[in-house]
């Protein structure tokens, strides 16, 4: 456990790494969110996702949804942010992030002592998403994306939910459990039509109704 000192240290600097990406969308620097912010509000995504597919009766492992959460975006902890519509827009671009992104996984691999092959293990199973788990991680990743543009009043709803929606659904068709495909499929149906609906004091006067 001696290496724990050194990787939480390190760790610390996800408080200061901003997701510059989201520039291009008018977020003032002041005002960007940290990679720390963006991988608590990922992770707490995906356990509320994980927990209520698995209620509905879905093979779940939300332990493993939880991990895939919390490290999902560290390779930008030494930066490679890009914004969602510009690597549509420039695909080269793109494959050039992935790879920086890539290349500080190795150098951080050094830093996980005997849990080294494990953080890798786990790394190249989110960049690629092929299991339930990965998908659900990487759906909860889209989610805190549009609601945090919401939050910033930095775009529409209807350009949040045209970005996200495709990139969702395409998510939702790789999922094999057949619980988890058709409650993640209702849940952008009605994610589409609420999301940016409410401001947060509405959302909050409607509990003295319950």
């Amino acid at each position: 456990m001696k290496h724990l000192t050194n990787l939480f240290t390190l760790m610390e600097l996800t408080r200061s790494q901003p997701q510059y990406g989201y520039v291009l969308s008018g977020v003032k620097q002041d005002e960007l969110s940290n990679l720390a912010e963006h991988q608590y509000l990922v992770t707490f995504v995906a356990w509320q996702l994980a927990r209520q597919v698995k209620n509905k009766g879905a093979k779940i492992d939300v332990a493993k949804v939880l991990e895939f959460a919390l490290i999902h975006d560290l390779g930008e902890l030494f930066g490679g942010d890009i914004s969602m519509p510009y690597a549509q827009v420039n695909p080269k671009a793109r494959e050039y992030a992935k790879a920086f992104e890539a290349e500080n996984h190795k150098f951080l691999c050094r830093f996980f002592g005997d849990e080294e092959e494990y953080f890798k293990k786990i790394v190249h199973e989110i960049m690629d998403a092929q299991s339930d788990e990965a998908c659900i991680a990487k759906f909860a990743d889209y989610i805190e994306h549009a609601h945090y543009k919401q939050y910033t009043q930095t775009s529409s709803k209807k350009f949040d939910v045209d970005l996200a929606e495709p990139k969702l659904r395409g998510i939702v068709s790789k999922i094999k459990d057949p619980i988890a495909k058709r409650e993640l499929t209702k849940f952008i149906k009605d994610w589409s039509k609420d999301i940016g609906k409410k401001e947060i004091t509405e959302i909050l006067y409607e509990t003295k109704k319950k």
